[in-house]
């Protein structure tokens, strides 16, 4: 089920986008090509991907902020895939993220919440409070698509 997608692939599609690795190269081998391809949709990438803007919206105010390993700073970067991620090390990054939600809500008040987000943000200008509630709308969206992947596999969801 990790290595499932949450929604339908299809590589003949002409707007299917290419995978590249790390480096900007496009994979020689079409296979490994193809596995990064289904992987992009894949539970694991989802969570990954959910994580680390999570984590970088929580950072809005930190200048040039990078992720904690084991995700790297170019796992968002356009078509490439990130290494397998395991559940893991992603409910570590769940951990990590928890603890930041309490240091940064500690510490904001109205007028932090004003100032605009640091420079090297994506969306540098962007107010803090504004950003943090775009980011809590991203982690819900893609929590509410996790969910339904689960329940509709019979996985049991906490609190139901």
């Amino acid at each position: 089920m990790w290595e499932e997608s949450l929604y339908p692939l299809d590589p003949s599609d002409p707007e299917a986008w290419t995978p590249i690795d790390p480096d900007g190269r496009q994979f020689d081998d079409q296979a490994v090509a193809e596995r990064k391809r289904r992987a992009q949709g894949a539970l694991w990438r989802t969570a990954s991907h959910t994580l680390f803007f999570t984590d970088a919206d929580l950072s809005a105010m930190e200048q040039n902020w990078v992720p904690r390993p084991p995700l790297s700073p170019h796992d968002e970067d356009l078509n490439v895939v990130p290494p397998r991620y395991s559940r893991e090390q992603l409910l570590e990054y769940v951990d990590h993220c928890l603890r930041k939600v309490d240091e940064v809500f500690a510490g904001l008040t109205d007028d932090r919440a004003e100032e605009p987000v640091a420079d090297s943000h994506r969306h540098r200008g962007t107010p803090v409070g504004e950003m943090l509630v775009v980011g809590l709308v991203h982690l819900q969206m893609h929590a509410a698509q996790i969910r339904t992947f689960l329940v509709t596999r019979g996985v049991p969801w906490a609190g139901e």
